[in-house]
């Protein structure tokens, strides 16, 4: 998965592994994924995410280290306004 990095996962965990044009993520990680939204057309991209909106959503996550095992590509934030964990 391109924004998890987990070759596999527990699918009842991470959604069914979608694939499209090389680009290959998870679905519930598309769906949670911070600053990444699904179009209104599901036959765009994978499930309707862009595929330029997912590689901006893996450059951004890059920047970020997770707050509970320290690496870095962390898409999802806390939910809490203002907190950057």
């Amino acid at each position: 998965c391109t924004l998890c990095r987990r070759a596999e996962a527990d699918p009842d965990t991470c959604g069914r592994k979608l694939e499209k044009q090389g680009v290959c993520a998870h679905e519930f990680c598309l769906y949670f994924a911070n600053h990444l939204c699904q179009q209104r057309v599901e036959t765009l991209g994978l499930v309707g995410f862009r595929f330029e909106d997912i590689q901006r959503t893996v450059n951004w996550a890059a920047e970020k280290d997770c707050f509970v095992c320290g690496e870095s590509g962390a898409t999802i934030t806390c939910r809490e306004t203002g907190c950057d964990r």
